[in-house]
């Protein structure tokens, strides 16, 4: 029997990912009435970071849906038991990780993603904002950047709090505002945790930008008038 190689790892979790991605696309069609803004924003190659904030356990799949490249992410570590739904994130090399701990592997392969030029989306804010307002982020995704040589990408997504809860109404309204993509920079003259926590919070402004104020949380009144 031919041995199944790492290759052949990839190659089926190409395949399950670009085959189930219409289907998550579709069904994310018949729960929510989607508007897209900045598709042409995600540069085609080389390693990004997409940052979003995050509403709902539903965000990755509908990210991932909409995003013309092969998107990876971060799921917690109890997913990966699940039946079907732990065998494809397995199977499509989604990243395990440990909530509300530092987890050093999770940090090495989100790394050697990057490093192999792939996209991860990654959600600062490590949890979801029940109240649809934007929390403060933390500094991981500054430090993923500078490390793994990534661009970083800011998201802005309204309404998913909604998709398929009570009281969320039939098919809500749900936006996804892709911004332009820039290369992170440490500031001249500051520490390492300063210079992560400014541009940190440079990414979490640009997303507060392009929501609502009333969904701009922590980020309300930081932003110039």
């Amino acid at each position: 029997m031919r041995q199944i190689t790492n290759h052949d790892t990839i190659q089926t979790g190409h395949f399950i990912y670009y085959l189930l991605r219409p289907v998550a696309r579709l069904l994310m069609r018949l729960v929510c009435r989607l508007s897209v803004r900045g598709l042409d924003h995600v540069p085609a190659t080389g390693s990004l970071l997409l940052v979003s904030n995050h509403l709902s356990w539903i965000d990755p799949l509908l990210v991932a849906s909409l995003i013309h490249r092969r998107t990876w992410f971060f799921a917690k570590r109890e997913i990966f038991s699940w039946p079907i739904v732990g065998w494809l994130v397995r199977r499509t090399g989604q990243i395990p990780v440990h909530r509300g701990e530092s987890d050093r592997t999770a940090l090495e392969q989100s790394l050697a993603y990057l490093h192999e030029r792939r996209a991860l989306l990654v959600f600062p804010e490590g949890t979801v904002a029940r109240k649809e307002q934007m929390l403060a982020a933390h500094t991981g995704v500054a430090m993923l950047a500078l490390r793994g040589g990534a661009m970083l990408l800011p998201i802005a997504l309204t309404g998913s709090r909604r998709i398929l809860r009570p009281g969320g109404g039939w098919r809500p309204h749900v936006s996804v505002q892709i911004g332009e993509p820039f290369v992170p920079s440490l500031p001249p003259g500051v520490s390492r945790k300063e210079a992560l926590r400014s541009i940190t919070h440079d990414v979490m402004l640009r997303i507060a930008a392009m929501q609502p104020p009333q969904q701009r949380g922590v980020y309300v009144d930081q932003l110039p008038e």
